[in-house]
């Protein structure tokens, strides 16, 4: 189902893209979202599925955070891709964990996962999607 809908996507100016959207309300919680991803990152997957997982944990940050920065950034090492998004709002961890259920069966449908892992200092929320072969 969602494999047949398999796009190459820019990460970086999809979540640019997704950011913009979360802009008024990030301004009027004093919150900055910084898009670390490699600009020559490309991922293939179902972009609707992709802009769900992405929107919902970019929505909770800014939802759970104020006067704070939301940093999005890339990690891919050896068949995986890991798109993480970290803020110190308190709050993120129990606002993520609310929509938790939704947004993991959606990353299970692209063959991926989601973890949720709260520090001292805040929280990180890591999508986790792994590369197919050709």
């Amino acid at each position: 189902m969602a494999s047949d809908l398999c796009t190459t996507i820019s990460l970086h100016r999809f979540v640019d893209e997704l950011m913009t959207g979360l802009l008024p309300r990030a301004v009027s919680r004093k919150t900055l979202i910084i898009n670390q991803i490699d600009r020559n990152l490309e991922v293939g997957s179902d972009e609707n599925l992709l802009a769900f997982i992405l929107w919902n944990l970019l929505d909770k940050a800014v939802e759970s955070t104020q006067n704070e920065c939301i940093h999005v950034e890339s990690v891919c090492t050896g068949g995986q891709t890991m798109i993480r998004v970290r803020n110190a709002g308190v709050y993120f961890y129990r606002s993520c964990a609310n929509c938790f259920r939704q947004v993991q069966d959606a990353a299970e449908k692209l063959g991926g996962t989601i973890i949720i892992d709260s520090l001292d200092m805040g929280t990180t929320v890591a999508l986790t999607l792994y590369n197919r072969a050709a």
